[in-house]
């Protein structure tokens, strides 16, 4: 699954901030799960420690994770801002969703990787960290959380005490999902950065894929696509996988004002429109990570997205 440069570049930083030196790092550029669980690998093994994901996550910066962070910041409740993340959280982190549902004794928030991919576990740490350190910085006092489940092998006896200093609350090992359990007076706890005004706007702001009835599953289909990459899907597996038939999924992307070739070539377009600005590859490396199996298409693609050849928006660090 590919990811994001803004995401790479969050990460490393924060990796940094840990104190682990990124010079003995890998420093190939890192444009998919792979890369990324290499670097997550090395680095814990500099750091000493598998907590260092969660310790990341809980540092990352508000911002980091673009509009996402202040629309969940000024949604009225703990309950609204975790249903802003379950909507819109695969446009920050291709294939990964947020899965609500209610327990016995609890709201409880899962994190679903579908399909698994390497480097899962220390994505889950990261976003674990990144959803408590908000929410907690968000709410008014006194969240208290009754569970956490981490999808991550008991660490050492010498390391356990670091991940419950962490997450300050009951935790678990060796799940099948990770997980936040949410009281049900912490689910309706009110946010203190609530501001319904700046809500509205940003809402207005977001793609407009994200507004309407169908956005979810125009989402989805947009993380589906954009996993594949630089393979490009065919939109009778993509129905399938999301229990759709080929007419139905038509019906629902035409309901959003547009059509399969049109979502494929949109993700396409931006993929390769943020590998390009974040210049850690050559134009044909950017070329096969979009899907284009030569050069040559990809720069008349280019040019039918954006009116100029891909060599006038930036030159590549690395040479062809």
């Amino acid at each position: 699954m590919p990811v994001l440069p803004q995401t790479v570049t969050a990460i490393r930083d924060g990796i940094a901030q840990a104190g682990v030196d990124l010079r003995r790092l890998p420093q190939a550029p890192i444009v998919d799960d792979e890369g990324l669980a290499t670097l997550w690998r090395h680095a814990c093994a500099r750091a000493g420690r598998s907590s260092l994901p969660l310790e990341v996550g809980l540092a990352m910066p508000l911002g980091a994770m673009g509009a996402l962070d202040y629309l969940g910041a000024s949604s009225s409740t703990v309950a609204g801002a975790v249903t802003i993340a379950q909507e819109l959280f695969a446009l920050v982190a291709p294939g990964v969703q947020l899965a609500v549902d209610r327990t016995r004794r609890s709201w409880r928030v899962r994190i679903v990787n579908q399909p698994p991919f390497p480097g899962e576990a220390d994505s889950d740490l990261l976003i674990i960290g990144i959803v408590l350190a908000r929410l907690r910085a968000f709410s008014t006092p006194g969240l208290d959380l009754p569970l956490v489940e981490l999808a991550v092998p008991r660490p050492a006896p010498r390391e356990e005490p670091a991940f419950h200093a962490l997450v300050r609350a009951p935790l678990v090992f060796d799940r099948r999902h990770s997980a936040l359990h949410f009281s049900t007076a912490d689910w309706s706890r009110p946010l203190r950065t609530a501001d319904p005004r700046l809500l509205a706007t940003l809402r207005a702001s977001v793609a407009p894929s994200v507004r309407r009835g169908d956005d979810a599953l125009l989402v989805a289909v947009r993380a589906l696509v954009t996993r594949a990459l630089p393979r490009v899907r065919t939109l009778p597996e993509t129905a399938r996988d999301l229990g759709h038939s080929v007419r139905s999924l038509q019906r629902r992307l035409a309901r959003c004002e547009t059509s399969w070739a049109d979502v494929v070539d949109s993700v396409r377009r931006d993929r390769a429109e943020a590998l390009v600005a974040d210049g850690g590859l050559a134009l044909a490396e950017v070329a096969h990570a979009v899907g284009f199996a030569e050069p040559a298409s990809f720069t008349r693609a280019w040019r039918r997205w954006f009116g100029h050849p891909p060599s006038q928006a930036g030159r590549p660090r690395r040479s062809q």
